[in-house]
């Protein structure tokens, strides 16, 4: 079983709803670098790979699982890091089963098979997409975030409820 989510820093002022950023067209250094932070569960058969209070773009984690997937379609290994943190992330794809190593939390071990990976990939770029556009509905027409990671989800298949602080 993969227990995973996004808990949005409540120190990040992005997810207030009397939040407008310093411009409208946020693009990928906003959402990767600076805005939308929140600490991430992790948990992956019982191995908790969960990083609290570091506060990390939720875009950005999305993202690196992402590429992971399409680095492990044609590549048995590959590390690779988040944006902001010097923490490594490294996955070894054996057939069906995907060994996923950190350097945050230290030793961090954890596997699950190719396909949990993709479906985590795509469960964490939905939520970032639902998290930020509960908070801002605004930004559900944001070209980038649209085409990058993902549709806001429609009202009726948003089945979990909004979870920002201050919503």
């Amino acid at each position: 079983m993969i227990d995973f989510a996004f808990e949005p820093c409540t120190d990040d002022a992005s997810w207030s709803p009397d939040w407008r950023p310093d411009h409208l067209d946020l693009n990928a250094s906003d959402f990767c670098l600076r805005y939308f932070k929140a600490d991430r569960r992790l948990i992956i058969h019982g191995a908790d790979l969960s990083v609290p209070s570091l506060g990390h773009p939720v875009v950005d984690f999305a993202l690196m699982l992402e590429y992971a997937v399409r680095e492990l379609m044609d590549h048995d290994s590959l590390a690779t890091e988040t944006s902001l943190t010097q923490h490594q992330y490294a996955f070894r794809r054996e057939a069906e089963i995907v060994t996923l190593t950190t350097t945050w939390p230290m030793g961090g071990v954890a596997q699950l098979t190719w396909s949990e990976l993709r479906e985590l990939t795509e469960e964490a770029k939905a939520e970032a997409v639902r998290l930020i556009t509960t908070a801002h509905p605004e930004l559900r027409d944001n070209t980038w975030l649209r085409q990058t990671v993902g549709q806001p989800p429609t009202d009726a298949s948003s089945s979990r409820g909004p979870t920002t602080p201050g919503i």
